[in-house]
């Protein structure tokens, strides 16, 4: 730091130049710049283009008199707070007023007496530069109570007066908090709920100076609840007594919502905004301890909509939520307080909806007298999802299922209430579309049974216990085999062989169906590849593709890779898929057919007729094979209506360029009328059961012929 940086840069103004030259003289020996004006007009334009620690300012001169210098000085914001020491040989108690009044800092009165003069500057200096660093310390302090939202607030217990900060009066919008205000003003603005709590925190206070740190909501002028948290304490005199209160309020408006928020996503379903799983066994703990209390009952009701895994991918995943926002507003207006108080007898409204995972809600009814009052709601909650849904114009029906737990007849707990109200929806699922079902023991044996065999099909698939039966595929003019359909078997260690109908929809309920069918594929790609390397006539095997399998996106690239690693062509592999599985997403389904064709898979459309497909799309798919469900089979000799679709499939086929394959003939008079009709290729018990592996090739090295003259209904080479 340099001298004059230490000293001072001083502007001397006074029309006499013997005394500019006299007092420039002395304060440059002591250390100060100096620069002089000989006049008012002078000195203001050298303010403008310069800046001074001080001015020494001649009261009277010529032109513009130091008064008036002064006062324009002071209305300039650089020279607000600048240190002016005016020069007068006027001794009069109102030229020093009016020198006061002006905006002067200090004065000096003439003649000068020059040792003096230097000290009264360097004071002058020192004051204005203790001056300028109160300023930035209460600049600092203003801005960061601004940045934190935090203003303080004095009570004086001498005059009862309450004084507040700027900050504090932006804080409530409230210009009247200060000054005129009143701690009892102060108060009434404080949210009903925590008045008392506030009052009782201040009188404290006052009683005996107990401070306190506590958060509550303030209304402002302009109506916004603002929440602050407040911390005070009580200012003492020397002798002990209380002269004033001091505190801090801070607003924390925002970290309370944000806080709030947070407790909500925590709580609530980010989706749909109702409860969440968390959120909903606490309200259920404390619901059923109050029914235990009162010896009464509640019921838990667990509903999950049918097939919703569809609707997403036809319409995609954001028109699906779409659809779950509106069921589940559906579903709170179908438990409100008027539509139950209308039973007979009247049912108090449920405690909560929550939406607990993808497409399944529950809801817990209380008091309720007779579990068919349960059944009652479920009935009004089923019939509400069954509306039509609209969403860009398009409809959509849903239905769902509904399981019953009551509470304590069927569980003592909220996990057991829970558990057995899934157990009772799978049982409602397992009845069809738009069921619900109550939970009882016998349910609960099942579904221990269940969950027992759906740990012991895990194991079974990597430890080798599954098995492929194959059941030949026979042209009925020659009685030669002309294809196989692969078909899973489960040799169970302790249960013996299981068929398929015992396991196939447990692996479809638990996950299990993509891996099953992908050890499927791979296994009969393993007996093509062996069949051909002991020279067998190559046969064409059918496997099933389950939903799940086939939705995935890179499904043919998959099963292309699983033939490649074996050594076989898709062309020995044909892939059956069910009518419905194509309808879901028409548009994506041909894409995925394309793909399989292109890579040299034949497809098959098993149980034709049974499901909804259009000609329009039937048309567009690329399907080479059509299998008649043995539901139309049956009857079919006898003419009527089956007769009548099994003869427009096979004409349909026809006209698309598809084999036609019937299945499930049993009787010879079933095989000559679709034999006669155009259909010579034909599965069923007339020719051969399915067959395990080693009887199977058995037939292969036989030349895979079969008797068509046969009338029974076991084949000699079926068994």
């Amino acid at each position: 730091m340099n001298d004059t940086a230490r000293t001072g840069r001083l502007l001397l103004v006074d029309d006499d130049g013997m005394l500019r030259m006299l007092a420039a003289e002395s304060l440059r020996h002591a250390g100060f710049e100096v620069s002089e004006a000989d006049c008012g007009e002078i000195a203001l334009h050298a303010c403008e283009e310069d800046e001074f620690d001080l001015i020494l300012l001649d009261v009277m001169m010529p032109g513009i008199d130091g008064y008036t210098v002064c006062a324009a000085l002071r209305r300039d914001a650089r020279a607000r707070w600048l240190p002016i020491v005016m020069l007068t040989g006027l001794d009069d108690t109102d030229s020093i007023e009016r020198a006061y009044a002006a905006g002067a800092t200090d004065f000096v009165t003439k003649p000068i007496n020059w040792a003096l003069l230097t000290h009264r500057v360097r004071y002058a200096l020192r004051a204005s530069r203790a001056l300028a660093e109160v300023r930035r310390s209460q600049a600092s302090l203003a801005q960061a109570q601004r940045q934190a939202r935090m203003g303080n607030w004095q009570w004086s217990l001498n005059d009862a007066r309450f004084t507040c900060s700027d900050e504090l009066r932006r804080i409530f919008g409230d210009l009247e908090l200060a000054g005129s205000g009143t701690p009892e003003r102060f108060l009434s603005r404080v949210r009903a709920s925590d008045k008392t709590m506030v009052d009782a925190a201040r009188k404290a206070l006052l009683h005996d100076g107990t401070a306190y740190r506590l958060s509550y909501a303030m209304e402002s002028l302009d109506g916004r609840m603002v929440e602050v948290l407040e911390q005070t304490q009580a200012v003492r005199d020397a002798a002990g007594r209380m002269v004033r209160i001091e505190g801090i309020t801070q607003d924390i408006s925002e970290r309370v919502q944000a806080k709030r928020r947070i407790e909500h996503l925590a709580m609530h379903d980010s989706l749909t905004g109702l409860a969440n799983r968390r959120f909903f066994t606490e309200l259920v703990t404390v619901e059923l301890a109050r029914t235990r209390r009162a010896r009464g009952s509640c019921a838990l009701l667990h509903l999950d909509l049918d097939h919703f895994k569809s609707v997403n991918d036809a319409f995609g995943d954001a028109a699906g939520d779409r659809f779950l926002c509106q069921i589940a507003d559906r579903l709170k207006l179908s438990v409100r307080e008027s539509d139950l108080l209308a039973l007979n007898p009247p049912m108090r409204p449920a405690e909560m909806v929550a939406r607990i995972d993808g497409d399944a809600f529950t809801l817990l009814l209380i008091d309720v007298r007779v579990a068919s009052d349960a059944a009652l709601v479920a009935e009004r909650l089923l019939h509400s999802v069954s509306r039509p849904l609209l969403l860009d114009g398009r409809e959509l029906v849903l239905t769902a299922c509904i399981g019953i737990a009551v509470f304590p007849r069927d569980a003592d707990s909220v996990e057991n209430l829970w558990r057995h109200a899934e157990q009772a929806l799978y049982a409602a699922k397992g009845a069809g579309p738009a069921h619900c079902r109550f939970f009882d023991d016998e349910m609960n044996s099942a579904a221990s049974a269940k969950l027992q065999l759906e740990n012991e099909l895990r194991r079974a698939i990597g430890e080798g216990q599954l098995r492929l039966h194959f059941q030949p595929k026979v042209d009925a003019s020659s009685g030669r085999m002309s294809g196989a359909e692969a078909l899973v078997r489960w040799q169970h260690p302790r249960l013996g062989l299981l068929a398929p109908g015992q396991f196939i929809g447990l692996a479809e309920e638990c996950g299990l169906i993509v891996a099953l069918g992908d050890w499927v594929v791979g296994a009969a790609a393993r007996h093509l590849k062996q069949w051909s390397n002991a020279g067998l006539d190559p046969v064409r095997v059918s496997v099933n593709l389950a939903s799940p399998s086939f939705q995935q996106d890179d499904i043919a690239e998959k099963l292309a890779d699983a033939l490649r690693r074996v050594g076989i062509s898709p062309r020995q592999l044909v892939l059956e898929l069910t009518e419905s599985l194509l309808m879901v997403d028409a548009e994506r389904t041909i894409i995925r057919l394309q793909s399989l064709r292109e890579r040299g898979f034949s497809l098959s459309l098993d149980d034709f007729g049974t499901g909804y497909s259009s000609l329009s799309y039937l048309k567009r798919f690329p399907i080479d094979e059509l299998k008649i469900d043995r539901a139309f089979v049956t009857d079919v000799a006898r003419g009527g209506k089956d007769a009548a679709i099994a003869l427009s499939i096979i004409e349909l086929g026809k006209q698309f360029g598809m084999r036609v394959v019937a299945e499930g003939i049993e009787t010879r008079e079933q095989s000559e009328f679709l034999l006669a009709h155009g259909c010579s290729i034909q599965q069923g018990f007339l020719f051969s059961r399915p067959l395990p592996l080693d009887r199977f090739e058995a037939v292969l090295a036989a030349g895979g012929r079969f008797d068509v003259g046969l009338s029974t209904a076991t084949n000699s080479v079926g068994g």
